[in-house]
């Protein structure tokens, strides 16, 4: 497995990566980015480090809107997503599936509308080289559960799963069956933890903060074997601003320990 975490793009990113050890990035996006016009000096910076790109991930689209413009508006940026992943030499296009034709449709009509949406935008994303992926949060999302990947990624050939822990618990599920059933179908991977005190969630801790397993998280994707990237996500006021570098720093050290090295060894 290869160590990374998120960033909006930044040589700055780049050289920190570099510095301490981290073996890739993941672009995260919400909105358009600069990336958009020009990603050159990015990867120029990328190269130079020796950092690769492992995914470039759009979050919070709703593709399957009832307002035509959202559609098309969140339609040009997936696209424009997928060439940037491929710009940057990025293997995989992670976004949600869309909030589906209603908060109250019943759950096939949701994953059957953001079927019908996002076949062709995939097939091109498809055509660039690149896999797809849902990620497992529920923001402008549906597939993000066991039964949805059961039935939308059939129907989606060769679409697949990011997987994050910290969803699940904020949906009171216990995230380890979530792993098991995405297992087969993981890309890639997010940590983030999750810290909850008599009921009340403590914003977003970085790994190694909160009360995720760990070790059962490696765990789980070892058994699935997995030996992509494991991306780490700084969110919340305290681990996205000036705390950013030095608490992945910590998260990284914590989560090596986790990591079996691909090697058989020191001889024993």
């Amino acid at each position: 497995m290869r160590l990374g975490f998120m960033t909006s793009g930044t040589a700055e990113d780049a050289k920190f990566a570099r510095k301490y050890g981290f073996d890739c990035l993941e672009v995260a996006l919400f909105q358009d980015t600069p990336l958009f016009a020009n990603s050159r000096d990015f990867k120029k910076a990328c190269d130079a480090e020796g950092v690769p790109i492992a995914a470039v991930s759009l979050f919070g689209q709703d593709y399957t809107s009832t307002d035509e413009a959202v559609r098309k508006d969140t339609a040009a940026r997936l696209l424009k997503t997928g060439e940037l992943a491929a710009a940057l030499g990025a293997p995989i296009a992670i976004s949600g599936s869309g909030s589906g034709p209603s908060p109250h449709a019943p759950l096939k009509d949701k994953w059957d509308r953001s079927i019908e949406v996002l076949r062709p935008l995939i097939a091109k994303i498809h055509a660039l080289g690149l896999k797809f992926a849902f990620y497992n949060c529920h923001w402008a999302n549906e597939v993000n559960t066991p039964p949805a990947w059961e039935y939308v990624l059939p129907k989606l050939p060769g679409t697949a799963i990011k997987f994050d822990p910290s969803h699940p618990v904020y949906d009171n599920r216990d995230w380890m069956p979530d792993l098991q059933a995405a297992g087969p179908n993981i890309v890639h991977a997010h940590a983030k933890d999750v810290l909850r005190v008599n009921g009340k969630l403590i914003p977003d801790p970085n790994p190694g903060l909160g009360q995720i397993n760990w070790g059962a998280f490696f765990g789980l994707l070892y058994e699935a074997k997995y030996d992509a990237a494991v991306c780490i996500e700084p969110h919340g006021p305290i681990y996205s601003g000036e705390r950013r570098h030095p608490a992945l720093v910590m998260s990284g050290r914590y989560l090596r320990q986790f990591m079996i090295p691909a090697s058989a060894g020191p001889k024993l």
